[in-house]
């Protein structure tokens, strides 16, 4: 990366040298700090732009210092990446209840997770940081391709886990999980997602959303139900 505001960061930063990206131990205080940098990353890079928010811009909205900055996130890179990997945790959250409880249907399992991922993708935040990458993603190549391995492909995985143990146990019919994940997760998520980028005013009410995302995991289970099996009403 060789813009201008990139520079000014690595010349302020150069006497201390950045620590290693992570957060590191601390008690509340310091995640309370950490989190309050994140808010105040995320906040400027959809106001601003990643290439144009500067290090100093974040300091001067959540406080603290350089060095902690770098103490818990390395760079604006090792930011942005935080950004994108406590998004995936909230989406993924809503795939947890049907993953630890086998008596969770898949009915109700897909269309919980479905219900708070298109919820999740909706948000002006998350749909923001989207943006950004349309945006600015062949400025930032390595970040672009760190969301799609901590984003998309993750919760592909994480679904294919899931559906896996599905099939294992005879509950659904599927040679794919994987192949199988991408398909559900497009069929919840295409439509709705492209649409908010486009027009961002035009989000759908919850109960069309609920509607849409009920309909969309019948669409699925019809073709992953072993022959024979109803799928209930």
């Amino acid at each position: 990366m060789t813009s201008s505001s990139h520079k000014a960061d690595m010349a302020a930063g150069a006497t201390a040298g950045p620590a290693p990206a992570g957060p590191a131990t601390c008690g509340p205080r310091g995640l309370a700090r950490r989190q309050a940098i994140l808010t105040a990353a995320r906040r400027l890079f959809i106001e601003k732009g990643f290439e144009k928010t500067t290090l100093s811009d974040i300091i001067a909205v959540a406080g603290g210092s350089r060095a902690t900055l770098y103490e818990h996130f390395g760079d604006k890179e090792g930011l942005f990446r935080a950004i994108m990997e406590e998004d995936n945790a909230m989406i993924l959250s809503g795939l947890a209840p049907a993953q630890a409880d086998d008596r969770v249907t898949p009915e109700a399992g897909l269309t919980a997770f479905a219900l708070h991922l298109v919820k999740a993708l909706l948000n002006e935040e998350t749909t923001g940081t989207v943006r950004i990458l349309i945006s600015e993603g062949d400025r930032v190549p390595d970040i672009a391709e760190a969301f799609f391995r901590i984003g998309p492909e993750n919760a592909i995985r994480r679904l294919a886990e899931y559906l896996q143990r599905l099939s294992d146990n005879g509950t659904l019919k599927i040679e794919d999980p994987a192949v199988a994940a991408q398909a559900f997760l497009g069929m919840v998520t295409g439509n709705l997602l492209v649409r908010r980028l486009i027009l961002p005013q035009s989000a759908p009410a919850i109960p069309d959303l609920d509607r849409y995302v009920r309909q969309a995991v019948r669409l699925f289970l019809s073709g992953a139900r072993p022959s024979g099996t109803a799928i209930p009403g």
